[in-house]
């Protein structure tokens, strides 16, 4: 609602007729020159006509003064395009499919296996990992490696043997040096593997992989890019040559250093097998991880080698 000011009226009791005849309502007053009602409606007419006409007589005017060229309607420019963001959909690292038939998830245990004791020497290996559920508790581990935890019922490998071992250093506690040698079996095991044969047998059984991953809860991921995003986190873990502090809070052991106990899981674990033993798992990392970036799908075969034969 629109609200008008106006400018007040003076309004003044006349003395000869404050007493004469009460007001008909309370608070009613008269105006000060009172003249016939007639010619007060008279006035206020020609006023409000006079009121229109020097409205109308400025609107003419201003139109009259407007320039005689008349400037053309300014146009938008059109909106710059947007730079094309990468698709999301499309796999950063992809692999290429195999046309080979596969195992159904369920049952590809028997054939992992038997091809991991194949690359990697023989039946000890069996007594290494934990044969049931291999793709899935591996993808699983991979998901977590980034994460603050690596649940143990999710790990491919079994557990390291013997018991966590700390030695008294000052006023606290340290991982003492002899705790490496439980992760030794696992480092060795990394250390002799043929990777390019490794990264083969993984490309051939992509599709149970990414299965096991769409499973796990990312059914528009792509298993090998979070594999690569793995690896480069534990490729970023620190190396500390000094005994690593601890402290023991409730049950379990902490990180005396709260920037290392804040760390991904994937580079904790990297902490507490050794500086030995991370060296090496680094140096075997950055080979694999060259390996799985390098993968160039079919498609892109089939284009090269039809633009090789033109």
């Amino acid at each position: 609602m629109t609200h008008t000011r106006t400018e007040p009226t003076l309004h003044v009791v006349s003395p000869a007729s404050a007493y004469d005849e009460p007001s008909r309502e309370f608070g009613t007053q008269v105006d000060q020159w009172p003249e016939p009602r007639g010619r007060r409606h008279r006035r206020r007419t020609i006023a409000l006509v006079v009121l229109l006409v020097l409205c109308a007589a400025a609107a003419i005017v201003s139109m009259l003064w407007q320039p005689r060229s008349v400037q053309p309607v300014p146009v938008a420019a059109p909106a710059p395009e947007a730079t094309p963001r990468a698709d999301p959909a499309q796999p950063r690292y992809p692999i290429e499919a195999t046309v080979a038939a596969l195992p159904p998830l369920d049952g590809s245990d028997a054939s992992i296996l038997a091809a991991l004791q194949t690359l990697m020497g023989g039946s000890g290996l069996a007594s290494l990992l934990d044969t049931r559920n291999l793709i899935r508790n591996f993808v699983a581990t991979v998901d977590n490696v980034p994460r603050r935890a690596l649940p143990p019922q999710k790990l491919p490998t079994k557990p390291v043997t013997g018991s966590f071992s700390t030695t008294a250093a000052g006023n606290g506690l340290v991982i003492a040096e002899s705790n490496a040698v439980r992760y030794a079996p696992y480092v060795k095991l990394l250390q002799g593997a043929d990777l390019a044969r490794l990264v083969s047998l993984y490309a051939q059984n992509y599709p149970l992989f990414q299965q096991a991953y769409h499973e796990l809860g990312f059914p528009n991921g792509h298993f090998n890019d979070r594999l690569v995003e793995a690896i480069d986190v534990m490729l970023a873990a620190p190396e500390s040559t000094a005994p690593l502090k601890l402290v023991q809070p409730k049950i379990f052991y902490e990180f005396a250093d709260r920037d290392f106990e804040q760390l991904p899981a994937g580079q904790k674990l990297m902490l507490r097998m050794g500086s030995g033993n991370a060296a090496i798992v680094k140096k075997q990392l950055r080979e694999l991880r060259a390996l799985v970036t390098a993968q160039v799908p079919a498609q892109a075969h089939a284009k090269a080698d039809s633009a090789a034969k033109n």
